[in-house]
């Protein structure tokens, strides 16, 4: 999200970089397309879907990152569901969380990309 809202310098090292495996949660798909939707148009967003496709491994919801995002929903986690969904699909693979969002903030397996 970070990187297509602008703030390509501050994530570009994980995006633009062959040292990292790229892993993105279905979920993130859908806040792409609802984030471009609001600045850009509907073939842009699509465009943008399908580069995340090329560049990362789309991570479908499982069952079991479904009963751990729950489990973290009932411990205080406080993002929203698709918030809780994305940490739990990084935790299941061992990946991290690179994100600007204040819910990921403090959180040990996350790159949090402070605000501008």
């Amino acid at each position: 999200m970070e990187y297509y809202a602008g703030r390509i310098s501050a994530v570009q090292e994980y995006i633009e970089n062959d040292k990292f495996d790229l892993f993105t949660s279905v979920l993130t798909l859908t806040e792409m397309i609802n984030f471009l939707h609001q600045t850009e148009s509907a073939h842009t967003s699509l465009t943008v879907v399908h580069e995340i496709g090329i560049r990362s491994l789309v991570v479908p919801v499982s069952r079991d990152i479904a009963v751990l995002a729950g489990g973290y929903k009932c411990e205080g986690f406080r993002g929203g569901i698709g918030d809780t969904i994305i940490l739990a699909t990084a935790r299941i693979g061992n990946h991290t969380v690179v994100s600007g969002d204040l819910h990921f903030a403090g959180q040990p397996d996350v790159a949090f990309i402070e605000p501008p």
